[in-house]
């Protein structure tokens, strides 16, 4: 039997409300969405008027309004009809991510920011609004501002994608890219089969790459941590940046190899994960490496490594894949059961808050 387990392209921008299984008294809702998908906009809102008419206290219709207008890039319109629903009783986080995001569209970042603020007075919990607001800090080019959003969300809501996406890709650009790595795999784990994910994927691949230099097969270089700044009562309590440890371990795992290749980079993160757990683990726990370690006890992890980096080298993973079927096949069969899914969760500490 062939599996496969191949990062593909599924991406949407909003849910619709009405895709959830619900029972509506105009059923033309689910002709409406179809239409949105279509990209025929305006006789979805026609269907969806009349919707109303039918049953004008359902939150749905109106939504599914704002949603046209605001795919249409008629985002006044799209905020004049997500405000004449703000006192019904069912809104959700989506209406405040919505409603934020047009204002955002119009060139009203601020209003855009107190509109999330307002939504997670009432959704505390909504990484989703964490999200939207360090975006906009983003393209300000608040980066602090926007990675203090971000990890606020992985902390609300550790199983939502998409602050680790972001933060991920901010840090892998940046001067020390330790927390990139550990936020762009977790992201993988999280959201496994999206172009986001394919992005991901080379990103990560690239920067271990650029990070771990082979000279002449004698000198061997790891640079993760370009600029650091130690805090003395850290270190007079033994405890050192999460960064250093790190290469610390790194440098350890590529003394037995040569060269950087899709496969001899497996065995490194092999090494490293031992090297980590001799000690380390102890004094900076990490629920990632945890993760790995359950991989590795369950003799996954080397197919593992080869799946999460497949797209920096494409041509390696199919080789591989090719030469050592079963093996891939029994890391599918234990990754895509459900009990194996990374539990961010558990032990009730975030990644954020592991890595500092």
């Amino acid at each position: 039997m062939n599996k496969k387990l191949i990062f593909c392209i599924i991406i949407l921008a909003f849910n619709h409300i009405s895709a959830q299984k619900k029972t509506f008294k105009c059923e033309k809702v689910h002709d409406a969405v179809k239409l949105i998908d279509a990209e025929k906009y305006d006789e979805a809102i026609q269907m969806l008027r009349e919707c109303e008419k039918i049953d004008p206290k359902e939150y749905t219709y109106p939504y599914e309004i704002a949603l046209a207008y605001t795919y249409n890039k008629q985002y006044s319109n799209a905020v004049d009809q997500l405000l004449k629903i703000k006192n019904y009783d069912d809104l959700g986080a989506d209406y405040y991510q919505i409603l934020g995001n047009n204002y955002d569209y119009l060139g009203k970042p601020e209003t855009a920011i107190a509109t999330y603020d307002e939504g997670l007075k009432k959704f505390p919990n909504a990484g989703r609004l964490y999200l939207e607001r360090g975006v906009i800090f983003e393209f300000e080019k608040k980066y602090d501002d926007a990675i203090k959003s971000y990890e606020n969300g992985m902390r609300v809501n550790p199983n939502y994608p998409s602050n680790y996406y972001r933060a991920g890709r901010l840090f892998m650009n940046s001067q020390n890219t330790v927390k990139g790595l550990i936020y762009g795999e977790i992201f993988v784990n999280l959201e496994r089969t999206t172009e986001r994910t394919r992005e991901i994927s080379k990103m990560l691949f690239d920067t271990y790459k650029n990070a771990i230099k082979f000279e002449n097969n004698e000198k061997r270089q790891v640079a993760f941590c370009k600029s650091v700044n130690i805090n003395i009562s850290d270190v007079d309590k033994k405890k050192l940046p999460y960064c250093m440890i790190f290469e610390k371990n790194m440098i350890f795992s590529v003394m037995e190899q040569n060269n950087f290749t899709l496969s001899s980079f497996a065995k490194i993160r092999q090494r490293f994960l031992k090297e980590y757990y001799l000690k380390d683990y102890q004094v900076y726990p990490n629920l990632l490496f945890d993760y790995q370690k359950k991989m590795n006890e369950n003799e996954v992890f080397n197919a593992y490594n080869h799946y999460l980096f497949q797209v920096g080298d494409e041509e390696g993973f199919k080789t591989w894949q090719t030469a050592n079927r079963s093996e891939y096949e029994k890391f599918v069969d234990w990754y895509t059961s459900s009990e194996n899914s990374l539990n961010l969760d558990q032990k009730g500490v975030s990644i954020s808050d592991q890595i500092k």
